[in-house]
C-alpha cells in the first residue's frame, strides 16, 4: 500500500504539501463483478456485499461524502447507488471513468496473433488466472500500440480520457470536499499513473493489483496533487474471514 506519496500535476508544480484546506477524490473499484457469466457487467452477490461493507464503514467512521461520480457501465453505476444510500443523493454520470473495453482488445489481439478468443473458454468453468495471463499480454500490445486500429480506443487516448475525467471533477469539487468517484481497476491505474507521472507499462500494471471495492485517495487543491493511500481496504479486513472477501476479479 502506498501512502502519502507526493506528486504535482505536472513537473513545473512545487512538490511541498500546499498550505490551506484541501480537497479529496476517493477512487472506488467497483464491486466484484460477474465473471464467467452471460453478463459480466452487474455486481455478483460478493459483489454488492463489498460495496455494502464500505458505505457501512464510511458510515461507522463518520467519512461524510459531498458527492459522487461514477462511470456508466452497469457495474459502476450500480456500486455507486450502494454507496450513496443513505447519504449522498447527488450522483453523477461521467464517461472519463468507464473502463476501456477489453473485450474489444481482445478481439484484437486475436485478430493479430491467430490465438482465438475461444482458447480461454474451453469446456469447464471459467479460469480467471488463464483470463489474466492473456489480459496481461493484450495490455502490454495495446501499451505498445501493437494493436491499434480503428474503432479502438488507444492507451494515449484512454489515459488521456481518464485525466481529462479527473481535472473535470477537481474543477467542480471547491475546497475541503470528500468526492467518490466509483470506477474500475484500469481507471484506476491510469488516473494513479498520472498522478504519480509513472509509465505506461507500470500504470497497466498497476491496475492489476486494485482489488474490488478498494479505496484509493488523493488530496488536492487547485494547483496541486498528491496520492495518500493505495488500495486499501479496511472495510474488508475488518470482517471475520476477510480472505473470502477480498478479491481482484
Amino acid at each position: 500500500m502506498l501512502r502519502v506519496v507526493q506528486s504535482p500535476l505536472n513537473a513545473n508544480r512545487h512538490r511541498e504539501c500546499p498550505e490551506g484546506p484541501m480537497s479529496t477524490l476517493h477512487l472506488i473499484r467497483h464491486g466484484q463483478a460477474s465473471f464467467g457469466t452471460d453478463d459480466y457487467d452487474r455486481l455478483s452477490k460478493l459483489g454488492e456485499q463489498q460495496v455494502a461493507y464500505l458505505r457501512d464503514h464510511y458510515l461507522r467512521t463518520g467519512q461524510r461524502l459531498d458527492a459522487i461520480y461514477t462511470g456508466r457501465l452497469k457495474r459502476q453505476r450500480e456500486t455507486a447507488t450502494i454507496l450513496a444510500s443513505p447519504a449522498v443523493s447527488d450522483v453523477k454520470d461521467h464517461p472519463g471513468f468507464d473502463e476501456y473495453d477489453a473485450h474489444t482488445l481482445f478481439l484484437a489481439h486475436a485478430d493479430l496473433t491467430g490465438v482465438p478468443l475461444s482458447t480461454l473458454r474451453g469446456s469447464g468453468p471459467p479460469d480467471a488466472r488463464a483470463f489474466q495471463r492473456r489480459l496481461e499480454e493484450v495490455g502490454r500490445q495495446w501499451v505498445a500500440g501493437a494493436l491499434d486500429r480503428p474503432g479502438i480506443e488507444t492507451w494515449k487516448a484512454f489515459k488521456s480520457r481518464v485525466a481529462g475525467g479527473l481535472e473535470h471533477v477537481m474543477r467542480e469539487s471547491g475546497r475541503s470536499k470528500d468526492v467518490a468517484i466509483c470506477t474500475s481497476a484500469g481507471a484506476i491505474g491510469a488516473a494513479v499513473g498520472h498522478i504519480l507521472g509513472l509509465t505506461d507499462e507500470a500504470s497497466l500494471r498497476l491496475s492489476w493489483t486494485v482489488f474490488n471495492s478498494s479505496i484509493t485517495r488523493i488530496r488536492f487543491d487547485q494547483t496541486r496533487c498528491s496520492l495518500e493511500v493505495f488500495n486499501a481496504v479496511p472495510h474488508l479486513e475488518a470482517q471475520i474471514d476477510p480472505r473470502m472477501l477480498i478479491t481482484y476479479r
